[in-house]
C-alpha cells in the first residue's frame, strides 16, 4: 500500500527533475507563453506572496543556514556585505538616474529606472546561484541584508530622485518582506526536519524543478492583462523591454568587469576565490525585486508593462549568467 502511494509521486518527481535540468530553456519559454495567456482579472495575484515564499524556501533548504549566518557576522564579511548592499541601494539609484537624465531619456522612463534601482535583489537569485554552481552564501547574505534595508532606503531615495511624495508605507513593505522571507525560512527548516540533509542533497534536480515551476507560476499574476496593454502601446512595450534588458544585463556586466579588475589587482592567493563571489554579486545586482513596488504603488499601466518586460531578462539570467560563468571558469 505504501509502495503504491510512493509510486504515484514518481511521475511528479520525474517532472520536477526534468524541469530542474532544463530550467535555462524553460524559464524564457515560460515568459513567451505567459504573454499569450488571456486576462484573468487579477485571479492569480493573491497567490504571488506564497509563490515567492516557496521560491525562497527552495533556495534556503539547500544551504547550511546556521553556518551562513555565523559566517556573515564576521566583522570583515559583514563590512563587505554592507558596502555591497549600500552600493546597490544608494549609489546605483543615484548613478542610474543621473545617467538617464543626462542622456535625455523620456520622463516616462525615469520612474521605471528609479524603481528598478531602489528595489532590493529578488530572493530567487539565491536559487539561481545554487543552480549555476556559484557561491550561494554571499548571495544569501546580500539578499537578506538588502531586503532588510530596502524598506527604509527605497521610498526615500525614490522621493528624493523623482521630486514627489511616494505613496509607499515603509512599515507595510517591511512586513511584507519579512512575511515572504520568513515563510521561506520556515518552509526550508520544515523540509530539513522532514527529509534530512542527505535526501535533500541527493535530490538537487527535484529542488531545481520546484524553483523552476514556482517561477513559471509567478508569471501568471505578473502577465495578467499585459498582452492588451502591449498591443495598445507597442512602441512603449518595446522601449520597456529594451530598458529592462539594459538595466539587468548592464548591471551584471559592470559587476563582472569590476570583479575581474579587482582580481587582477589583488593578491594571487585570492585569485581562485574572487571570481565566484563576482559571479554571485553580478546575479544579485542585476535582478531586482520589482514586484514589491508593483504591489505597493498605485496602478500604472506603464509600470505594469515594465515589470512584465523585466521578467524576460530575469528569466534569461540562468542562461546568460551561466554562459558568462562558464567562460570565466575557462580563463
Amino acid at each position: 500500500m505504501v509502495k503504491n502511494k510512493l509510486m504515484i509521486f514518481h511521475p511528479f518527481l520525474w517532472i520536477l527533475a526534468v524541469s530542474g535540468r532544463h530550467a535555462r530553456m524553460l524559464l524564457p519559454l515560460g515568459v513567451v507563453l505567459a504573454l499569450l495567456l488571456p486576462s484573468s482579472d487579477g485571479f492569480f495575484k493573491p497567490a504571488a506572496p506564497f509563490i515567492l515564499a516557496v521560491l525562497a524556501g527552495a533556495a534556503l533548504v539547500r544551504l547550511d543556514i546556521g553556518a551562513v549566518l555565523k559566517a556573515a557576522l564576521q566583522p570583515q564579511r559583514l563590512t563587505r556585505n554592507f558596502a555591497i548592499s549600500l552600493g546597490l541601494l544608494l549609489v546605483a539609484p543615484v548613478l542610474f538616474f543621473t545617467l538617464a537624465k543626462s542622456l535625455g531619456l523620456s520622463h516616462h522612463l525615469l520612474p521605471l529606472i528609479t524603481w528598478y534601482a531602489v528595489a532590493p535583489p529578488v530572493g530567487t537569485t539565491i536559487w539561481m546561484c545554487v543552480f549555476l554552481g556559484f557561491t550561494a552564501p554571499i548571495a544569501m547574505e546580500i539578499v537578506l541584508l538588502t531586503n532588510l534595508l530596502a524598506p527604509f532606503t527605497g521610498p526615500f531615495i525614490g522621493e528624493y530622485l523623482l521630486g514627489a511624495a511616494v505613496p509607499v508605507s515603509s512599515l507595510m513593505l517591511c512586513l511584507r518582506l519579512v512575511t515572504i522571507l520568513g515563510g521561506g525560512l520556515v518552509l526550508a527548516l520544515l523540509a530539513k526536519k522532514i527529509f534530512g540533509e542527505a535526501r535533500i542533497e541527493a535530490n538537487g534536480h527535484q529542488l531545481d524543478g520546484v524553483s523552476t515551476v514556482a517561477m513559471l507560476l509567478f508569471l501568471l499574476p505578473v502577465f495578467d492583462g499585459i498582452c492588451g496593454i502591449a498591443l495598445t502601446m507597442p512602441w512603449l512595450a518595446i522601449a520597456c523591454l529594451g530598458l529592462a534588458c539594459g538595466l539587468n544585463f548592464g548591471s551584471q556586466i559592470l559587476v563582472f568587469i569590476g570583479g575581474h579588475m579587482i582580481r587582477r589587482a589583488g593578491a594571487p592567493a585570492r585569485s581562485d576565490t574572487l571570481p565566484e563571489g563576482t559571479r554571485s554579486v553580478a546575479v544579485v545586482a542585476g535582478n531586482r525585486n520589482l514586484g514589491l513596488y508593483f504591489a505597493s504603488l498605485p496602478a500604472d499601466p506603464v509600470f505594469a508593462l515594465f515589470v512584465a518586460a523585466y521578467q524576460l531578462p530575469l528569466y534569461l539570467t540562468p542562461m546568460v549568467a551561466g554562459w558568462f560563468g562558464d567562460r570565466s571558469r575557462q580563463r
